[in-house]
């Protein structure tokens, strides 16, 4: 057996110290798999997103629905997850609702009405539409 790493010896007082030097490839090995995946990449389909699946699923029987209970059931999901999903979309909605208004009334206080006009036209009260032309 033929060795390539060299041994070195000391002695220090009366205890000896001994080194070996091992390549650190020796030591851990090469993964014998990375070659192979390396030529030969990994195709693989990608995974239908489960989770956008049940949304889209839960949303549409509650929009036919309008029960959770009975949109649970027929989903497939639990009660409190089919709950989640929309309360976020309901949430989403009205966050969506409220940034069209806020840009509505930009534009027109760019077409210069005044504050209590477009609060007028939108139903909404002065102060709202002076806070929203503030942010």
């Amino acid at each position: 057996m033929e060795r390539k790493a060299p041994i070195r010896i000391k002695q220090l007082g009366n205890v000896l110290q001994i080194i070996l030097e091992i390549p650190w490839q020796e030591v851990h090995g090469q993964n014998n798999w990375k070659s192979y995946f390396d030529s030969k990449p990994i195709e693989t389909e990608p995974r239908p997103n489960h989770w956008a699946n049940l949304t889209e699923r839960v949303l549409k029987i509650y929009k036919k629905t309008g029960n959770i209970s009975e949109t649970a059931k027929a989903s497939g999901a639990g009660y409190y997850i089919a709950n989640e999903i929309i309360q976020k979309e309901g949430s989403r909605q009205r966050k969506a609702a409220l940034t069209k208004a806020k840009e509505i009334a930009r534009q027109h206080a760019a077409a210069k009405v005044p504050i209590k006009e477009i609060a007028r036209i939108m139903d909404r009260s002065p102060e709202t539409i002076r806070l929203w032309l503030k942010s």
